[in-house]
């Protein structure tokens, strides 16, 4: 059985992140991705120029700079939130697999069944494999396997569903530009048009919890609302997509038997966007930080580990994202959205149009 430093479980950008810092400080480090690299994985690919603090983006993988956010409300009040600098539109292909391969342990494409804690080491076991570590994370996304081992589940879930859209470059130009378009027309979820170099990515997410038909249904629908129809019209829908996205900030417990959670396993996404590839960066570069110094400093105590955690992502300003009230505040009904976007539009100022 082999033995490791740390195990990560989940090569996506919180994965990647956590293990390059650990790389970087020469720990012995395993991860473990139930895909083959290179994937596709299910994101409208926006990232705001807030990441630039964090990873430096090169043309090659980028299919859009991104301008800013286009907001709609029911009424058709609409709101642009320019970015004082350029963002970038990726595909998570490309982009994800940029992340891992600058990273000397590349992923093994294995499944983890399950994780047990021995009392001085973690147990991480698959079929016919196990292997054995001082500490874990668990990056292995929304429908997270090492949360359940942990007992932590996530709060609240949105079922998500989205097409990919094939449109030519110069249609995209003239009928949205560069601007991430996200359409709170929907009870309990949103819409959203995301720009790429050749098509639209095209996506509703509806809390699960009052998610009454098939999420394409209501995917459907939000293709042939007025405004919404005419940005897509004249194109084929080449792909599609499902997934889930967590829906009410950092869950209340990220660690556990020295587990830490990252990522969309940890619930770091802004629910009002579904932004999440910035927050899973710094979430999993946190964490491998906070191992390091767990490592260095021969600290076998759980819950300091789980103490140093938490007020590290305290003090990086993660833990605002758990704005428990932002669904009923804001989704819960078309009222409650047009009085968000008439507040965006009074913040926005002169970028507001009628």
């Amino acid at each position: 059985m082999e033995d490791y430093d740390v195990v990560i479980i989940g090569a996506g950008p919180a994965g990647s992140s956590a293990a390059k810092i650990l790389e970087e400080k020469g720990h012995k480090i395993h991860i473990i991705d139930k895909k083959i690299f290179p994937r596709s994985k299910p994101c409208a690919g926006v990232l705001s120029p807030k990441i630039r603090s964090l990873i430096e983006i090169p043309e090659v993988i980028c299919e859009r700079l991104l301008q800013g956010y286009r907001v709609f409300s029911p009424s058709g009040i609409v709101v642009e939130s320019s970015f004082p600098e350029k963002g970038f539109i990726v595909r998570r292909r490309k982009f994800d697999t940029f992340l891992v391969e600058q990273l000397k342990n590349q992923p093994t494409h294995k499944t983890v069944k399950g994780i047990k804690d021995m009392g001085k080491h973690l147990e991480i076991e698959g079929d016919n494999w196990s292997c054995k570590a001082r500490f874990a994370i668990g990056a292995d996304g929304a429908n997270s396997v090492i949360s359940k081992c942990c007992n932590i589940t996530q709060k609240r879930i949105a079922a998500a569903a989205q097409y990919e859209i094939k449109l030519s470059s110069d249609d995209i130009d003239k009928r949205i530009g560069n601007w991430f378009e996200v359409y709170y027309t929907l009870s309990y979820g949103y819409g959203w048009i995301s720009p790429m170099q050749d098509g639209l990515k095209i996506g509703v997410g509806i809390v699960t919890d009052y998610l009454k038909e098939n999420i394409w249904n209501v995917l459907t629908r939000f293709m042939n609302q007025d405004g919404v129809k005419q940005k897509w019209n004249g194109g084929e829908v080449i792909n599609k997509e499902g997934a889930n996205i967590p829906m009410a900030g950092p869950l209340e417990t990220l660690a556990s038997n020295r587990i830490l959670l990252v990522g969309d396993a940890g619930g770091f996404v802004y629910p009002g966007t579904g932004e999440g590839i910035f927050y899973a960066i710094k979430s999993g570069r946190i964490a491998g930080k906070v191992i390091d110094h767990a490592i260095v400093n021969n600290e076998s105590d759980i819950a300091s580990l789980e103490k140093h955690y938490s007020k590290e992502l305290e003090n990086n300003g993660l833990l605002g994202l758990r704005d428990v009230e932002f669904v009923e505040k804001y989704l819960s009904n078309s009222k409650n959205a047009e009085r968000y976007v008439k507040r965006l539009k009074h913040i926005a100022g002169g970028n507001s149009i009628s």
